[in-house]
C-alpha cells in the first residue's frame, strides 16, 4: 500500500462530488458541510436526514444512478454505496480524470484516506493508520482527547490575539522571548484551571515588560 501524505486542505467553496444516499454518505456531506465545501449529491435515493441537507445553495442532489459525467469539476470525491460494481467505478472514473477518490471502507480504492479527528478549537490532530485499522485509529484519538482537554481551545483562541500585536509591536528577539513564556504550560495550565483572566493578566505583563 501506498504511503499517504498527510495534508490538512481549505475546503472552503471547493467543489465535491458524494456518491451514495446512505447514512454514510450523510456523515461525509454534513462533515464536508461543516467545513465550507459545494457539495453535490448523486444518488437514487437519499435517507430522510440527508434530504433535509439540500439547500440548492452549497447541497445539491442529483437524483439518479452514477455515471462517469458526474465527476464534473469535483476536486474530490467519495463513494459512499454498498455497491461493490458502483464503487470500483467511482475510483477508476476519478483516478482517470486525476481527481481524488475516497471509497468509505476500501483502501484501495482510493487515492486518499480520511483520518481520525480530533478537534479542540484551533487545534486539530488527524489519526491515520495507512487503512490498516480505523478502529486503532479511533482509539488513538480518544486517547489524545484524555490528553488535550477544552482549555486548548481557549488556549489557542488567547494565542491568536495576541499573535498581530505581538508581530508589529515587538521586534524579533523580543517576540521570541514572548512567545517562550506563553507556551512554557503556565498559560495553558491556568486556563485548565478555569482562570482565565489570570493568565491573560500574566500575557499582558510579559508583553509589557519586553516593550521598555
Amino acid at each position: 500500500m501506498s504511503q499517504y501524505y498527510p495534508i490538512f486542505i481549505d475546503l472552503h467553496a471547493l467543489p465535491v462530488l458524494v456518491v451514495g444516499g446512505g447514512k454514510v454518505a450523510l456523515r461525509k456531506v454534513q462533515t464536508l458541510l461543516h467545513h465550507g465545501s459545494l457539495v453535490r449529491i448523486v444518488s437514487p435515493r437519499l435517507v430522510p436526514e440527508l434530504k433535509e441537507l439540500i439547500d440548492g445553495k452549497t447541497c445539491f442532489w442529483r437524483e439518479k444512478e452514477y455515471s462517469a459525467e458526474d465527476i464534473q469539476d469535483s476536486m474530490l470525491v467519495f463513494s459512499c454505496t454498498e455497491i461493490e460494481e458502483i464503487n470500483a467505478q467511482v475510483s477508476q472514473d476519478a483516478k482517470a480524470n486525476h481527481r481524488l477518490v475516497n471509497v468509505v471502507d476500501d483502501p484501495e480504492k482510493c487515492s486518499f484516506i480520511v483520518p481520525s479527528i480530533m478537534e479542540k478549537g484551533d487545534l486539530k490532530i488527524a489519526v491515520s493508520t495507512g487503512g490498516s485499522s480505523p478502529i486503532v485509529a479511533r482509539q488513538v484519538r480518544g486517547e489524545l482527547e484524555d490528553l488535550y482537554g477544552q482549555e486548548m481551545a481557549e488556549y489557542l483562541a488567547l494565542l491568536k490575539n495576541w499573535r498581530s500585536r505581538a508581530k508589529s509591536e515587538l521586534p524579533p528577539e523580543k517576540r521570541t522571548v514572548f512567545w517562550n513564556r506563553a507556551t512554557d504550560g503556565e498559560i495553558r495550565g491556568l486556563i485548565k484551571a478555569q482562570r482565565l483572566t489570570e493568565a491573560k493578566g500574566v500575557l499582558e505583563k510579559c508583553f509589557l515588560s519586553l516593550l521598555d
